[in-house]
């Protein structure tokens, strides 16, 4: 059975997860450059070891409320379509192995009302007691960035 590891976080109330292969690493909150006329979620640029990185907060681009305080969130840095963006969560929970048979498409019903198209599938933990929303980065920063 094929096996994926994955990096789990939350933005409020919801928990969702990356694949583990697109995470660089996760890095406390960091002074962030603004840049002009940057869409709303583009946070803006960090200084990663040399390399200037672009910082996107990811409740904005999803349309989660927001109160605008940084102080206490994580950067997962991840590779997106080959270059690395830093992208804001509330809070890194940990790094969990699913097998195929854990995750599931997303409910047709949702599929006519919500973009589903960066949703991988939907992770089952402990019997559906915790549910992870799989993002597919790619998808999703490579249409708005």
């Amino acid at each position: 059975m094929t096996e994926i590891q994955v990096v789990a976080f939350r933005l409020g109330n919801e928990e969702f997860c990356l694949d583990i292969s697109k995470v660089r690493e996760i890095k406390e909150m960091m002074p962030i450059t603004r840049v002009p006329n940057a869409p709303d979620f583009v946070e803006g640029v960090i200084n990663l070891r040399g390399q200037i990185t672009t910082v996107v907060n990811l409740k904005k681009l999803l349309g989660y409320y927001d109160d605008g305080d940084l102080s206490n969130k994580k950067i997962i840095i991840a590779e997106v379509n080959g270059e690395i963006v830093g992208v804001i969560v509330d809070a890194v929970s940990d790094v969990l192995t699913l097998t195929e048979d854990q995750i599931e498409q997303p409910p047709k019903t949702l599929a006519s009302k919500v973009d589903m198209r960066f949703i991988k599938g939907i992770a089952k933990i402990n019997n559906g007691e915790r549910l992870l929303i799989m993002l597919d980065l790619d998808k999703l920063l490579g249409e708005s960035i």
